[in-house]
């Protein structure tokens, strides 16, 4: 939100909580609780997926958390996905979990 990009949960700098967490304090200690470092400790495989238009967790997070991830890995991507579950990710998960633990 600070910079003009999308912005996830817990929304700490969107118009309504802005004033109250935009502080020095606030802005070095959330960087340390960024999906993106608890990520580069994963060691098992992993399936992910998500879409372009959620608003709770955007994809550039994803992304970022994903990029990080040294483990096996593989993603579906739902263009026009909202934060939800739809029936393809449910089916693919399903396929890898079977495909990859026999």
């Amino acid at each position: 939100y600070l910079h003009g990009r999308a912005g996830g949960w817990p929304h700490f700098f969107n118009e309504e909580n802005r004033e109250k967490y935009n502080n020095p304090d606030v802005l070095e200690t959330l960087p340390y609780y960024d999906v993106v470092n608890f990520a580069r400790n994963i060691s098992v495989p992993g399936f992910f997926s998500w879409g372009y238009n959620d608003e709770t967790t955007p994809p550039t997070s994803f992304y970022s958390a994903y990029n990080v991830i040294k483990a096996p890995k593989k993603v579906l991507i739902i263009p026009e996905g909202k934060h939800r579950i739809y029936p393809e990710q449910r089916e693919q998960t399903v396929q890898w979990i079977f495909d990859s633990f026999q």
